[in-house]
């Protein structure tokens, strides 16, 4: 696991995570940290940068493709989801700084699939679960989802192949979007409608 910093900006850093076996990488991510306060965005200072600057990955030509590309306009919008999911933040999910933790906000994408693929194929209470997780997720965060708190997690599926189906997310607190998701998960028999 190779763990670094990708992008220094003025008021956030990008850091990167790959995990190689042997010389072939296999996974990776990367996160986004935003220095702000009730004001907006802050200067990350001097001494920050020159700290992160020698935390830098080489980089690499699979860092380069990674790069996550920008959110589309119509994501960001009620309209472009066909699939509606409610769920209420927990004390539980909640982070030391007062947010739901990222892992406990990517489950609540992961409920969305459960529950869209059991009103796909019509289960009804007591049925068993299909077990389809999606096994990618590209996401990014676009606020804060704080508890306590009623949101919306929106689903629509943006194509279906022979052996999977790529969907796109959104998580809505009313009419705002605090973070839209790309997951990519296995087709099972009967589901989707398709």
């Amino acid at each position: 696991m190779h763990t670094g910093v990708r992008r220094v900006g003025r008021s956030s850093f990008t850091f990167g995570q790959e995990v190689m076996v042997g010389d072939k990488r296999v996974g990776g991510g990367d996160a986004t940290v935003v220095l702000a306060d009730r004001s907006g965005p802050l200067q990350l200072p001097d001494e920050l940068i020159a700290d992160l600057n020698e935390m830098r990955l080489p980089e690499t030509e699979v860092a380069a493709r990674s790069a996550a590309p920008r959110v589309p306009p119509e994501r960001l919008h009620r309209a472009h989801y066909s699939y509606w999911t409610p769920l209420r933040s927990r004390i539980g999910d909640v982070d030391s700084n007062q947010h739901v933790n990222f892992i406990a906000l990517a489950t609540w994408y992961d409920e969305a699939v459960a529950a869209f693929t059991l009103d796909s194929i019509g289960s009804a209470a007591g049925d068993s679960v299909p077990d389809l997780p999606p096994w990618s997720y590209q996401i990014h965060y676009l606020g804060e989802v704080t508890y306590p708190g009623s949101y919306e997690v929106a689903l629509t599926v943006r194509s279906v192949g022979t052996g999977s189906v790529h969907y796109e997310l959104g998580v809505f607190r009313g009419s705002t979007c605090l973070g839209v998701a790309d997951a990519i998960g296995p087709r099972g028999d009967g589901a989707h409608g398709q």
